[in-house]
């Protein structure tokens, strides 16, 4: 049962943004009976579908923009946006992602994550290229006159020399206000011959040293982990897995640096899909008014008043 509170319009706005912390995590799976984008509460562990599967809606990355009240997703280089509170409607495509060293050619590019940070959008990507590095790119959320979203890079692999791109998989991505670092979870381990990436959390600071530090394992046992989401005290890990036809989350305790919550939701897919997460606090509920406004309204009415028995 939902129990539903009600407040005054005024206090709306702020009863909002002070609500019960939530997640929206998702997936790439093809089955329109599928849900692609799903919201979590990780006090109670209830689930709100947002929108099922559709052709170029499905969820590789995730990331929300709470002050206007959106989600940025994307379906491999496809950019899309859902207003909150649109449950049950597919998101609304803004464009195609592209990079380009000259503003000559382009070259649409594949997005494993997506994060909001400073009013910005920001994608990792691992996508092949021998021009392009993989890396974090900040990605151009208003199209060009060719529809395009152009990204910028912000940090790109130090693997990547001449024609190579790298070696990094950074299926995941979020901005810790906290520490103003990126954390990502990467995916690939190349220990094995030389490198030193392990499959693992770790923090990039993209906007000052360019370094990037492990954090700490995945969880045992789960080497497929893709998204990453940072809130409420802790980073989200999410994990779609066929072999048990579910979708894990795992919840890493930014205080402890330990896991310690774990929710499972079923997923009838039996290939390996991606996997996005968002910190998205209500983001089933439609965006209220701002309370600003509401004030002002009682204000001018207050002043009508005084005007009228002055």
């Amino acid at each position: 049962m939902r129990t539903l509170i009600f407040v005054p319009a005024i206090m709306a706005a702020a009863v909002a943004s002070g609500a019960s912390a939530q997640l929206v995590f998702g997936t790439t799976t093809p089955t329109t009976t599928n849900p692609s984008a799903i919201y979590l509460d990780v006090a109670s562990g209830t689930t709100t579908t947002l929108w099922n599967s559709a052709a170029n809606k499905k969820v590789n990355g995730l990331a929300a923009d709470t002050v206007n009240g959106r989600l940025y997703s994307n379906d491999a280089a496809r950019l899309n946006t859902w207003a909150y509170g649109s449950v049950g409607t597919t998101p609304t495509f803004i464009g195609g992602m592209y990079r380009t060293n000259d503003n000559v050619n382009f070259t649409a590019t594949g997005v494993s994550g997506l994060a909001f940070a400073n009013n910005k959008l920001y994608a990792s990507t691992s996508f092949g290229s021998t021009v392009f590095k993989r890396g974090i790119y900040q990605v151009n959320t208003t199209p060009d006159g060719a529809g395009r979203c152009v990204m910028s890079a912000v940090w790109t692999d130090p693997t990547g020399i001449g024609t190579n791109s790298g070696t990094s998989d950074f299926g995941g991505i979020d901005f810790n206000i906290a520490d103003g670092k990126f954390w990502v979870t990467n995916g690939t381990d190349t220990t094995g011959t030389g490198g030193t990436y392990q499959r693992a959390i770790y923090t990039v600071d993209a906007f000052g040293s360019g370094a990037m530090i492990k954090v700490a394992d995945f969880p045992t046992g789960h080497n497929q982990i893709d998204g990453l989401a940072i809130g409420g005290g802790y980073a989200w890990l999410t994990e779609q897995a066929p072999g048990s036809a579910s979708v894990n989350i795992f919840g890493f305790n930014l205080a402890t640096l330990q896991y310690d919550k774990t929710f499972t939701f079923a997923l009838a897919d039996a290939s390996q899909r991606a996997s996005g997460a968002a910190w998205a606090p209500n983001a089933f509920l439609p965006i209220p008014a701002p309370a600003g406004g509401v004030l002002l309204a009682f204000g001018l009415v207050g002043a009508a008043r005084r005007r009228r028995f002055a």
